[in-house]
């Protein structure tokens, strides 16, 4: 079911449009409101979306005791929200790393992780896509600490 310039596609709607004018039109509703929902979701016409391109960079500041993460995204595609998680080991271990859902917004309000020292990856997703490729604090095969 799509929805084309000229109207709605789906199967056998030109027959069901001549035998009831009515019927066809609410079809036709619905085709719309589901076309709506997909784009909104960024669902494919196959089901979920394939991830989002990566993220370019993540920048970690520390100031004091705060820290404060930026990721740059380019060409960020509508409907992207983040995913961070830090860590105290470089593997990421689940008994180690805390997850920061960031939403849509790029940077994160300042944080207090005095006498802590923790590692930094990011990753974006849509709403109904599995996450991008992680993003490390300085790089995948080697990722940078940061001492608060």
């Amino acid at each position: 079911m799509s929805l084309n310039p000229t109207g709605a596609t789906y199967r056998n709607r030109g027959e069901i449009a001549r035998k009831d004018r009515l019927l066809g039109d609410a079809i036709d509703d619905l085709a719309s409101q589901i076309e709506q929902v997909r784009n909104q979701g960024n669902y494919g016409t196959t089901g979920p979306p394939a991830p989002p391109s990566p993220l370019s960079s993540i920048k970690v500041t520390a100031n004091g005791g705060f820290g404060q993460i930026a990721l740059t995204h380019i060409n960020a595609p509508l409907g992207v929200h983040y995913i961070i998680e830090m860590s105290t080991t470089q593997n990421f271990t689940a008994s180690t790393t805390s997850r920061i859902d960031n939403g849509i917004s790029l940077t994160t309000p300042p944080m207090y992780l005095k006498n802590q020292i923790l590692y930094f990856r990011a990753a974006p997703m849509f709403a109904a896509s599995d996450l991008a490729e992680w993003t490390y604090f300085g790089g995948t095969a080697s990722p940078t600490a940061v001492s608060f």
